[in-house]
Parts: C-alpha cells; sequence; structure tokens
C-alpha cells in the first residue's frame, strides 16, 4: 500500500466519524427555527464559536510569533517574521474581542428590544 492510499484512508475515515453527529440531526421532527427570537439565539451561537475559534487561533499564532522571536538571533528576515506573525496575532485577537462584544448588540437589534 502506498503512503498517499493510507493517508486518502484516514482522511476520509476522520471525515466520516467527524460527520455522524450531522446524521443525528437528520432525525429532528420539526424545525429548528420557530420564532424570530430565535434567530437571535442562533447568530450568537455561530458568533461565538467563530470568535472561539479565531481567539485560539490567533493565541497559537502568538506563542509561534514568541518562539520564532527568541530563536531568531541574529537573522534579520526571521526576526521581520516573528514581528508580522506578532502583528497579525495580535489583530486575530483584537477580531475576536470585537466579535464576543458585538454578539449582545446582534441580538438586542434582531429580538427588536431597543
Amino acid at each position: 500500500m502506498s503512503k498517499n492510499f493510507v493517508k486518502a484512508t484516514g482522511v476520509g475515515i476522520v471525515l466520516g466519524l467527524s460527520l455522524l453527529p450531522l446524521l443525528a440531526l437528520a432525525q429532528v421532527p420539526g424545525p429548528i427555527i420557530t420564532s424570530p427570537t430565535q434567530v437571535a439565539v442562533l447568530i450568537g451561537k455561530v458568533l461565538n464559536f467563530i470568535a472561539a475559534i479565531v481567539l485560539t487561533i490567533a493565541l497559537i499564532m502568538l506563542l509561534y510569533a514568541a518562539i520564532l522571536y527568541l530563536t531568531a538571533g541574529a537573522s534579520e528576515t526571521i526576526l521581520a517574521k516573528a514581528k508580522s506573525v506578532l502583528l497579525y496575532a495580535i489583530i486575530g485577537i483584537v477580531v475576536a474581542v470585537l466579535a464576543y462584544s458585538v454578539m449582545p448588540f446582534i441580538q438586542t437589534v434582531l429580538q427588536g428590544q431597543f
């Protein structure tokens, strides 16, 4: 067996197992959204999920930038790369914090509670 076949099989098994919960959602008898307030709740959950992923990736990038910066030594190219990764990590953290702070505003607007 070739390495590509083993990789493709492994990816197929992982994707197949990760999609199994979606099959359980197919058993829901009624609609997921029945009122306008549930739209706000759904959007809030999606934003919360996306913000958590962005924040996690930004923190990993922050650690990566720190490791690059500490191991750069006298190399100017690695130092410049570390600074740019640090900048993008900080931007990612700011975006995640803004996503968390926008959620209550969006829920208030969608629920009509001005």
